[in-house]
């Protein structure tokens, strides 16, 4: 051991800290890492209770975007027609929902008619226009009312179905996906699932 860490041998002191320092750190990365993949494990799990729940058809709208409810719909309808067995389905939406407000609006018009010591008249006309969103008190807090409601346009939808090799079962899937969802078949691609 002298013959490694003394004056002659290949590490002194100093070096055997450095190394002694590196490995330490490079022990305290992997475990790092490695406490890493533990957390995305359990966020993967928690990804699959959602997933659970939203096919059972209990969903909960703050945990799910429009998305995610239609895809899970449609997945559930598709994967009961007949021979088309495992079904994954995929929609983008153009743009999230919009909402218009009602409004109270107020106008008002106030004319003033000065005179002068001269004789002369000065007119003064005086426009106020007021628009206030309406709010309901609901349990405390307020919410706008809304008076419409504008839901995005779907912009394409992806099918990946185990029984879309058959054409038969290939334009069930496209008919049922235009009439469910209203949506041109330019807009739909259908793709086999390996089995």
């Amino acid at each position: 051991m002298n013959n490694l860490f003394g004056k002659d041998g290949l590490l002194n002191k100093s070096q055997f800290k450095f190394i002694r320092y590196l490995l330490v750190l490079i022990l305290a990365g992997v475990f790092l890492m490695l406490l890493g993949d533990f957390g995305n494990d359990i966020s993967g799990s928690n990804s699959k209770k959602k997933l659970t729940t939203k096919q059972s058809g209990t969903y909960a709208s703050a945990d799910l975007s429009l998305e995610e409810i239609i895809e899970d719909k449609l997945t559930a309808i598709l994967s009961e027609i007949d021979g088309v067995g495992d079904v994954s389905v995929d929609i983008t939406l153009d743009s999230a929902t919009e909402y218009t407000y009602a409004k109270n609006h107020q106008d008002s018009r106030q004319e003033t008619i000065e005179e002068d010591n001269a004789g002369g008249n000065r007119k003064t006309i005086q426009y106020e226009n007021r628009s206030d969103i309406v709010l309901l008190n609901k349990g405390g807090e307020q919410i706008p009312l809304i008076k419409k409601e504008v839901k995005p346009k779907i912009r394409g939808v992806l099918v990946v179905a185990e029984g879309a090799q058959d054409s038969y079962i290939k334009s069930n899937l496209f008919r049922a996906i235009k009439v469910g969802l209203g949506v041109p078949s330019y807009k739909i691609v259908i793709l086999s699932k390996e089995r």
